[in-house]
């Protein structure tokens, strides 16, 4: 309105004779006022608007839940160093039975029956060799009833002591001549060297068999050792006795070679074990404890990170963020020692450790202590 009027002092003034400079600076030094006034209301809209703006961010970041993070409390455990091999299961007691003579296999016990030692497996029929021992059994029989004869006769003067002892040097002769037949009788059968299970017939009933084939297999599944190998670089910190855990269960080394075997470049232990569902030749897994520490500060691998190449971890106290340095130690598979950096008691982030910072404010979670042996 104020312009308006002004242009209408101008053409008044126009009318009543020319413009005066006066009148014209005047003009425009109401023109920049108005820009400048128009100029403070658009920066205070501005402010205004950003203050509605952060201000709601703010609110909102405020009123949004508190981050929950899993805890541990740290304390003191045990740890172990192992390490992971691969073994195999074979019978500690286990045998081949050769044939030690020819003939033809003759099988009284079956293929996976449980037999006693000394038990009769089976045999050899070799008509040649039997035909031997019932001659030399017969003539034993024959030259001893002579001399029992004859040293009957003896007192009664009949029989001189010199036939007497003619006839027991050869009852003597037949006896060695029926123990020799029957070692070779002994040779055509099989017999049980100690309890345990009969494994496959390497020959089939019927056939003929050679001397030094394979006849048939007998284990004992009651006693299992298993076989395995361990790098010689550890074998300073490796003993007999030292513990080993097979399928969950914890034995002890039972021997360890402490010499590199040429085929394998390794040394050679094996560990006797229970299991009555083994597969006799299997493989399986073994765990060697090499190292041990007990009653350290032991924390989850997870819950460390690297930060410029140092370790880190996330304390939790009265709800409030800690960025904490650490130096560890010995570790295994999900757990590690921590030598410096922490003390019982504290409270460990294990997991949630995305996105926080020293001071922030989180929730906790706290689960059921797990323990590690």
């Amino acid at each position: 309105m104020l312009k308006f009027h002004c242009v209408l002092d101008c053409l008044r003034t126009e009318e009543r004779g020319p413009v005066s400079r006066e009148l014209i600076f005047r003009l425009f030094t109401r023109k920049s006022i108005y820009i400048k006034l128009l100029l403070i209301a658009i920066a205070c809209t501005l402010l205004i608007f950003a203050y509605q703006l952060f201000g709601g961010l703010k609110k909102q970041i405020d009123n949004e839940p508190l981050k929950i993070v899993e805890v541990e409390e740290v304390a003191f455990k045990n740890i172990q160093q192992t390490a992971e091999l691969i073994g195999t299961i074979h019978p500690k007691h286990a045998t081949i039975l050769i044939a030690k003579a020819n003939g033809m296999l003759d099988a009284f016990i079956a293929t996976g029956q449980r037999v006693t030692k000394g038990t009769l497996i089976a045999k050899i029929d070799n008509p040649d060799v039997e035909k031997n021992h019932y001659l030399s059994e017969t003539a034993e029989n024959i030259a001893k009833t002579q001399y029992e004869r004859l040293s009957s006769l003896l007192k009664t003067g009949y029989v001189s002591a010199k036939e007497v002892e003619e006839k027991k040097q050869a009852w003597i002769e037949t006896l060695r001549n029926l123990s020799n037949t029957k070692i070779e009788l002994d040779t055509l059968r099989f017999y049980a060297p100690f309890d345990g299970i009969i494994g496959a017939y390497k020959k089939r009933e019927g056939t003929q068999v050679n001397m030094g084939d394979p006849i048939v297999t007998l284990y004992d599944p009651t006693t299992l050792t298993v076989d395995f190998d361990i790098p010689c670089t550890t074998i300073k910190t490796i003993k007999e006795g030292q513990e080993v855990r097979v399928l969950g269960e914890s034995y002890r080394l039972t021997h360890l070679q402490k010499m590199i075997d040429e085929d394998t470049h390794m040394c050679p232990a094996d560990v006797d074990i229970r299991c009555e569902d083994c597969v006799i030749g299997a493989s399986i897994n073994v765990e060697l404890v090499i190292r041990e520490k007990k009653k350290v500060i032991v924390i989850p691998q997870q819950a460390i990170f690297l930060r410029n190449g140092k370790r880190f971890v996330y304390l939790v106290s009265d709800h409030k963020v800690e960025l904490v340095p650490i130096h560890v130690g010995l570790q295994d598979k999900a757990y590690i020692e921590v030598t410096s950096g922490l003390k019982p008691g504290q409270l460990l982030v294990t997991k949630g450790q995305e996105r926080l910072y020293p001071g922030m404010t989180v929730g906790i979670y706290k689960p059921t202590t797990a323990t590690i042996n």
